[in-house]
């Protein structure tokens, strides 16, 4: 099985670079292929623009959009793209690693799904969406550090919803929107105000879950 980590921490001592680790770790031992997409040690540029196209279509009306089918169809995508493109098509499995900023995904993780998921290549064109989305028959999931405790993402508490209603626009939105089967997500809370000892117990419930999934 080949899996694809995307990680999105800048500091590598983080609990998030933990969390990928731990996961490489479970998959390798596993005899699995494991593929690491470091975005911030890469310098991965997450802005999406003309720049990303070794060739314009030569439209008169510039869309982005439309430039990534001309790419795709042309073979025309920058080296960068095309590197990341290609570990999303080898992979089984894909994971999503970061902390959770304002209720989304950092920037950059953001900027990798505006670039490599492009039109064309990963949904549109000759693909549909969701059950008949590109992707179909794989698995994707996500790995979520926050900042607040689990008993902030309630109905009665400070940020009035659960967790899972907040990661809805990158789960069904984006990973099932082009066909992946989404598992839940793992989500380690508050990582930044717990005890050491805290963090290496979610480290066990982490290679539980994993074990859960894929063992």
């Amino acid at each position: 099985m080949n899996v694809l980590i995307v990680h999105a921490h800048e500091n590598p001592d983080s609990f998030s670079s933990a969390l990928m680790g731990n996961a490489q770790k479970y998959f390798q031992e596993r005899s699995d292929t494991v593929t690491i997409s470091d975005l911030y040690a890469k310098g991965f540029n997450p802005v999406a623009g003309k720049h990303d196209f070794k060739n314009p279509s030569g439209n008169t009306y510039y869309k982005y959009a439309l430039e990534q089918l001309h790419a795709h169809k042309q073979d025309l995508f920058q080296d960068d793209v095309k590197l990341e493109m290609q570990a999303l098509e080898k992979a089984d499995v894909l994971i999503l690693n970061f902390p959770l900023w304002w209720f989304g995904m950092p920037a950059i993780l953001k900027g990798w799904v505006d670039r490599i998921l492009a039109y064309g290549f990963a949904y549109g064109g000759d693909y549909g969406f969701y059950t008949e989305g590109k992707y179909k028959g794989k698995r994707a999931f996500l790995t979520v550090t926050t900042g607040s405790p689990a008993s902030f993402y309630t109905k009665d508490g400070a940020h009035g919803r659960a967790l899972d209603q907040i990661l809805r626009n990158v789960n069904e939105g984006i990973l099932g929107l082009i066909g992946f089967q989404v598992l839940p997500a793992f989500v380690a809370y508050s990582v930044s105000h717990i005890t050491n000892q805290a963090r290496q117990e979610i480290l066990i419930d982490h290679t539980h879950f994993l074990n859960r999934n894929f063992g």
